[in-house]
């Protein structure tokens, strides 16, 4: 029979502008949804399964270059009673043939013989020919668009009627191409799909048929759009540049980037200007105004000093008068005038006396004001101070710098700046402490004090930062989880995974070797409000998130294996610090044949713990070494000694590599151990004796990982379950 032949696919979703945050989602969710479904449709050949998907403010594009025309055609078989029922010893067919035949709606001597693990038996075999793509695409692609979600949907037709993420237009659904070319037919929301097209919305509105991919290109770029994001991207950077001479270059901006990418059709750049004045202002404020305001580029020379000038970018051809530049001008303009006004008007104002209006301001309702999360905070920051300066991480001053930049850090929340800025609260904190006269350390704590935001976001510069950080942090954790706003599946509405992220982040890029228990205890303890929970039951949840937040840091961030941060976990995690080397150390030592055979050994000794050995076999006690027979068991015995002492040195040091190759040196010691001797002996004192060996073996493995959580090596033979086991 012939084969199917394949067909490129083009599908075009037109619509009113999608908001730029939600356009790359939408866009590939579309183009991967609408390839599993014509996979899962039977539509794909076995070569050529790919698709491309674009995006524009204006349409989602799905491109698909191997659709096949119809179904291959399949060959069913129906399985109905043994041969040995079907028929009689003269080979006549039974009753059961007959009905079975009947069924299947075709003649006796159409049954099949089939053999199958039970024996022979009857069948029905037939050829199922395969529906026409055209036929499949039109409930496909439907069902596709109407099942993506979005942060945000609407409906503009009726309440019962399709939601998408704006009102659809127009659709394109094309089957094929040239002249053989045919359309998907489908309706959504009353929209017919068709093989137009439009251009861009500025230039007119003229339908542009389309019957192939390398058609919808060529007219689309006539009509002034570009559908290729990437190509976007490329014509932002090169217009861009192309304004600029003299060394100067744009400020770097991934965000503002694909912001714009996803704002335009058909970018244009032109160069602005504004008062040298307005320099005078910080540069993070400035960029504040263009970058998040106006969505213009900051310009920079090559020694990274601002510049008087923007780059903004159109969604227009040209600007041939100049006349949308000077808008532009002027509208900047009036912004750094406002920005310029607000950090004069507040300098009146230091940050210190601004302090008490913090008592106005509510943090959260159950939490109370600002003021009082200060002096949370200001507790839980002197805590963390005094365990660093016992370990001499910190000297007095660093202390007093720490707690001054607490008691600052939210006053910027009543400056006017923050009010009309709210993305620079903290930043606006640290800048006007600078300019106050505050001591640097101070200034830059608080302009730090709210990093990371992400675990992609770097930590504060100093310690000091970090304490203050930190500080925040937790008491933002712990009160949040007390007032019942703990995150969920589907929301966060403190950013308290963000927050948790941070901590960590925070503890491990800073080396604070601190226990985080007693912190969350001291920042629930410190919390005025009616409790809905029982304090332990919160103080168990925000432990327990914490342990989460620091499981996605290893697999995320340290990239380390489940198995890994698992063991890791199991062993001991109260110091994330502490945590995170000992993955390190784990994974740097993985692959090599001791720590393979170490694995093994601890789940043996895990398993005759826990399974063989009941509490009338053993209690756990010392090692009595006169019960020591010569040879293996006091050779183990020997050997354990001596790497406990040094492992207990080098966990000490946090030296975990070492500590885990001298506990890897215990292999031979070990299999010889178990080859030879019998743990489980009929006398109880040197069962006993035996089993307390080897609880204080596990004791000594299980202080860096758990050995026993590490999957089992492909290949390898574990030794809990190989012949001749002790248990």
């Amino acid at each position: 029979m012939k084969e199917p032949q394949a067909l490129p696919l083009l599908v075009e979703i037109g619509c009113e502008e999608i908001p730029a945050r939600f356009l790359d989602g939408a866009r590939d969710d579309l183009g991967k949804a609408l390839l599993a479904a014509l996979e899962e449709a039977h539509l794909l050949p076995p070569q050529g399964r790919a698709g491309k998907w674009y995006s524009t403010p204006r349409r989602l594009t799905v491109w698909v270059p191997s659709v096949l025309e119809r179904q291959a055609d399949q060959v069913k078989e129906t399985v109905g009673p043994p041969v040995r029922v079907a028929f009689d010893d003269a080979g006549n067919p039974t009753r059961a043939a007959e009905s079975f035949a009947a069924k299947g709606n075709v003649p006796v001597r159409a049954l099949v013989r089939v053999t199958t693990p039970k024996g022979e038996y009857l069948a029905v075999r037939k050829t199922q020919r395969g529906r026409q793509a055209i036929d499949l695409l039109a409930q496909i692609v439907p069902s596709v668009v109407t099942g993506l979600s979005f942060p945000k949907s609407m409906y503009w037709v009726a309440k019962a009627g399709p939601r998408f993420v704006r009102p659809i237009r127009w659709i394109v659904a094309v089957l094929g191409e040239g002249p053989k070319a045919r359309v998907v037919p489908f309706a959504l929301a009353s929209v017919k799909s068709s093989d137009v097209t439009y251009g861009h919305r500025a230039y007119g509105q003229r339908p542009q048929r389309v019957r192939s991919f390398k058609e919808y290109q060529g007219k689309l770029r006539q009509a002034r759009v570009e559908f290729d994001p990437q190509r976007r991207l490329a014509t932002v950077r090169q217009k861009s540049n192309v304004l600029l001479e003299g060394g100067l270059k744009l400020v770097e901006d991934p965000w503002l980037e694909r912001w714009i990418v996803n704002s335009t059709e058909w970018p244009t750049a032109i160069c602005g200007g504004f008062d040298k004045r307005f320099l005078r202002l910080p540069r993070e404020i400035l960029i504040t105004v263009m970058r998040d305001h106006q969505k213009y580029f900051a310009v920079e020379d090559r020694a990274g000093s601002l510049q008087p000038r923007f780059v903004a970018l159109l969604n227009l051809d040209r600007d041939t008068r100049g006349l949308i530049r000077q808008g532009h001008e002027r509208v900047l303009a009036a912004r750094f005038a406002d920005a310029e006004f607000f950090w004069d008007s507040d300098q009146k104002v230091p940050l210190a006396e601004r302090a008490e209006r913090l008592a106005r301001v509510t943090f959260q309702a159950e939490l109370g004001s600002y003021a009082d999360k200060v002096e949370r905070t200001r507790a839980l920051a002197r805590e963390i101070c005094a365990a660093l300066e016992g370990q001499g991480r910190l000297t007095p001053a660093d202390t007093g710098h720490a707690l001054r930049a607490v008691d600052l850090a939210k006053c910027d929340l009543t400056t006017q700046m923050v009010q009309e800025f709210t993305e620079l609260q903290g930043i606006v904190g640290g800048l006007y402490a600078a300019a106050q006269g505050e001591a640097s350390e101070v200034a830059e704590a608080i302009y730090d004090h709210y990093r990371p935001e992400g675990l992609e976001d770097r930590s504060p510069r100093s310690l000091v930062g970090a304490v203050a950080s930190l500080a925040d942090k937790l008491d933002s954790v712990a009160g949040g989880f007390a007032a019942g706003q703990e995150p969920t599946g589907s929301s966060d509405p403190f950013a308290l995974r963000r927050q948790g992220n941070g901590i960590v982040k925070v503890l491990v890029e800073h080396s604070i070797q601190i226990s985080i228990k007693p912190l969350v205890q001291s920042a629930l303890n410190s919390l005025r409000l009616d409790w809905k929970k029982p304090l332990h039951e919160v103080f168990g949840a925000v432990v327990s998130f914490l342990e989460e937040r620091l499981r996605f840091y290893l697999e995320s961030a340290q990239k380390a294996r489940y198995d890994t941060v698992r063991a890791v976990l199991a062993a001991g995690w109260d110091i994330p610090l502490d945590a995170v080397r000992r993955a390190e150390a784990l994974e740097k030592l993985r692959g090599s044949d001791n720590f393979e055979a170490l694995c093994a050994a601890a789940k043996r000794i895990k398993n005759i713990l826990a399974k063989s050995a009941t509490a009338s076999d053993w209690a756990p006690g010392e090692v009595d070494r006169g019960l020591l027979d010569a040879g293996p068991e006091r050779k183990l015995a020997d050997a354990y000694e001596r790497a406990a002492n040094q492992v207990g040195q080098l966990n000490s040091a946090g030296e975990y590599r070492k500590a885990l190759e001298t506990i890897a040196s215990l292999r031979p010691a070990v299999d010889k151990f178990f080859d030879k001797v019998l743990v489980m002996a009929e006398d109880r004192a040197v069962r006993q004796n035996r089993l307390r060996l080897l609880g204080k073996l596990d004791g000594l493995f299980s202080g860096i990982a758990l050995f026993a959580e590490i999957a089992t090596i492909p290949g390898h033979v574990d030794a809990s379950t190989s012949p001749g086991s002790n248990e």
